[in-house]
């Protein structure tokens, strides 16, 4: 039985249902960011040599620019998701008395993968009409501005990894301040149990003062 304070715990289908929430939320963000990333991207010229077909040549800093601003939008992401999730799952642990750290960091993880593969994908096929219409008409030799397209694909795990960092450096910092949820209430539990002096105790002591310290 649970104590007239205490609130159920959620079982294996709450912490499921918390893990795909958080990992839906995350996902769905690489829509807008596969969108931002065609917007800011800037496209290399590459040189057609017929029949809807191009080499990438000549070389320039573009094709890196194309990269380095898809693995810059992944690690802003990562840096305001890992932070929100965290968020989430410590107000949910607060409110449920569970601890969702794992489940979280778990469905983060999954979802910023999962957003990173719908950005690169989305930002590649909103060019990929006009890019093949451009080759389509281009004489073999001719310059044409080319398509977006990620080249580095180790890119795509930007935003899992700053993601997880950032969530485990929130975790590592309330667990150095003891503050997590699950802590709190192991040590109210601690503070009212009969062994600590609390409401339970025997004797003729009136138990913790009105400040919740057992020593008051």
């Amino acid at each position: 039985m649970t104590g007239r304070g205490d609130a159920p715990r959620p079982g294996v289908r709450g912490r499921t249902a918390a893990g795909a929430a958080v990992a839906a939320g995350i996902a769905a963000l690489g829509a807008p960011l596969g969108l931002l990333w065609w917007l800011v991207a800037p496209r290399p010229e590459v040189t057609a040599t017929g029949g809807g077909d191009s080499v990438p040549y000549p070389v320039s800093e573009s094709v890196f620019a194309m990269d380095g601003s898809y693995a810059l939008i992944m690690m802003a992401a990562g840096i305001a998701t890992g932070y929100c999730a965290y968020l989430v799952q410590y107000r949910l642990a607060v409110r449920d008395r569970t601890d969702l750290r794992l489940t979280c960091l778990l469905a983060t993880a999954a979802g910023a993968l999962a957003g990173s593969v719908i950005a690169w994908r989305l930002g590649v096929l909103l060019d990929a009409a006009e890019f093949g219409r451009a080759l389509d008409q281009a004489a073999p030799g001719d310059l044409v501005r080319s398509g977006l397209r990620l080249e580095a694909l180790s890119a795509l795990v930007a935003w899992p990894f700053v993601a997880v960092l950032q969530y485990g450096l929130f975790d590592a910092v309330s667990l150095w301040r003891r503050d997590l949820p699950v802590q709190r209430a192991q040590a109210e539990s601690w503070a009212a149990s009969p062994e600590a002096g609390g409401p339970g105790a025997p004797g003729d002591g009136p138990g913790p003062g009105p400040t919740g310290d057992p020593s008051a």
